[in-house]
């Protein structure tokens, strides 16, 4: 654990506004999973918005590092609430920049003190149930807990702390990062990565700042994934993946994306980072999605469509930018109409 005055030596443009700088932090956080003794990052007047609906009966949070800019420009009535909720709050020179050196001692915190050298199962720190059916030259590290008739195959690594649902099968040289979780009857196809860091960096003074990625991959039940598939870790909090959800061949689902369940991705699809996809979605070939966006229940995407802004449940989208199917459809026929009308005037 962190106090303020201990992660002045990782950011030293932190200054505290109010509370025990001596006040120990255990992890970083988003508005998403909030909790006690954790980090919450501040940076512009829309995630204040944001915070605001979460902190709703919210008390004894944790340290709120607010980009020093915005502070200045918050008024008593917007600073109250958030005295209120949070022990300790600090200002920062650049809340993007911030996040990147302070995400790293947080993230060797967690991942540093890792056994993936040795095989749990030599180290007696794994559980794995009896009927559970693990080819040679798997590797399962420590702490790992494997459930009834799972079937695991050969150049398979499960790295610690992942978790694997009753009668998944997970196919050859499939990697699993720690901490990722499987509910059950979960098919993972070979060669699918699942929680690598997502893609996230941050420009300052001719660098590319890392962020150190320190969420998880939770995964529902009943989930079938591609060949070649990768789905990020979250940055602070967890990429979820609902129950019945498909996911085809050689697709990107970015770092803290929200799958509802029964959704269904085809093959080369993007999906951005912190999408977030309602119950019974659908994403045609080569479809992708901006980072931060929303589809609602039911949202369909034909294949190619690219999405930039948020649709509501049911809607029908096609092309770049996407637009409503019909509207989209309209535009190529004006087009095709205009090309040949002036093929025939030349």
């Amino acid at each position: 654990m962190f106090s303020l005055k201990e992660l002045k030596s990782f950011d030293s443009s932190l200054e505290l506004i109010s509370g025990d700088q001596d006040q120990k932090i255990k992890s970083i956080t988003d508005s998403r999973e909030l909790s006690e003794d954790c980090l919450l990052f501040l940076k512009n007047k829309k995630h204040l918005r944001i915070l605001n609906e979460a902190i709703v009966s919210k008390k004894n949070l944790g340290l709120l590092v607010v980009e020093k800019k915005l502070f200045e420009n918050l008024d008593s009535e917007e600073i109250k609430p958030l005295e209120d909720t949070f022990k300790v709050i600090a200002t920062c020179a650049d809340a993007s920049v911030s996040m990147s050196y302070l995400s790293k001692p947080f993230w060797e915190k967690k991942f540093s003190s890792l056994n993936e050298v040795v095989d749990g199962r030599q180290m007696g720190s794994e559980a794995i149930h009896p009927t559970a059916w693990i080819a040679q030259g798997a590797f399962i590290a420590e702490g790992v807990k494997i459930g009834e008739g799972v079937k695991i195959h050969s150049g398979v690594r499960i790295l610690s702390g992942c978790e694997i649902g009753d009668h998944c099968e997970i196919f050859p040289n499939v990697v699993l990062y720690p901490f990722t979780t499987l509910g059950k009857n979960c098919r993972i196809h070979g060669g699918t990565v699942i929680g690598a860091d997502g893609f996230g960096y941050n420009y300052h003074q001719g660098q590319h700042l890392k962020v150190w990625h320190i969420g998880d991959v939770h995964i529902g039940d009943d989930v079938e994934i591609g060949a070649n598939s990768c789905v990020d870790r979250g940055t602070f909090s967890a990429t979820n993946i609902g129950n019945g959800t498909k996911i085809d061949n050689h697709v990107q689902v970015g770092h803290n994306v929200q799958l509802g369940m029964g959704v269904i991705i085809c093959g080369h699809v993007a999906i951005g980072g912190s999408a977030v996809l309602g119950d019974f979605c659908v994403m045609g070939g080569k479809a992708a999605m901006g980072d931060n966006f929303t589809l609602g229940k039911g949202v369909q995407v034909a294949g190619g469509g690219m999405v930039n802004c948020d649709w509501p449940d049911g809607a029908v989208v096609g092309g770049h930018p996407a637009r409503p199917i019909k509207e989209w459809m309209k535009g190529l026929a004006f087009v095709r109409k205009e090309s040949l009308r002036k093929g025939e005037k030349k």
